[in-house]
């Protein structure tokens, strides 16, 4: 299975899509905030990231997008979105691979991860 970087700035949704991800057989990492993704994301090298684009403002978001893209243009990105005219018509929207609008329901999740799995 994949492993994941999992970017979200609420603990109880972080804990629960952690759980999920690791009950499909993932291998699941979590950051609270933009800095300890970008921490992890150079130590880990993940295959997917799921990522909150609100950290809580979008800028931190399509930030990490940025980055991430820039640092492994092979990762799979998938954005967790609430407002999705965040990312509509940026052009971070380009560099994403799936965009999947909150609240996300955990087949769509998992569905997402296993793309690149």
């Amino acid at each position: 299975m994949a492993s994941v970087l999992l970017v979200d700035d609420d603990p109880g949704g972080l804990e629960i899509r952690k759980m999920l991800l690791e009950r499909d057989g993932h291998r699941v990492s979590t950051a609270a905030d933009a800095t300890t993704a970008r921490n992890k994301f150079r130590e880990l090298a993940p295959e997917c990231v799921i990522l909150d684009l609100r950290l809580p403002s979008p800028e931190d978001g399509l930030a990490l997008v940025r980055e991430f893209r820039e640092a492994a243009p092979g990762v799979r990105i998938v954005v967790l979105a609430g407002w999705g005219a965040d990312l509509e018509g940026r052009p971070e929207q380009a560099l994403v691979d799936e965009v999947l609008a909150k609240p996300v329901r955990s087949e769509r999740l998992i569905s997402a991860v296993r793309k690149r799995a």
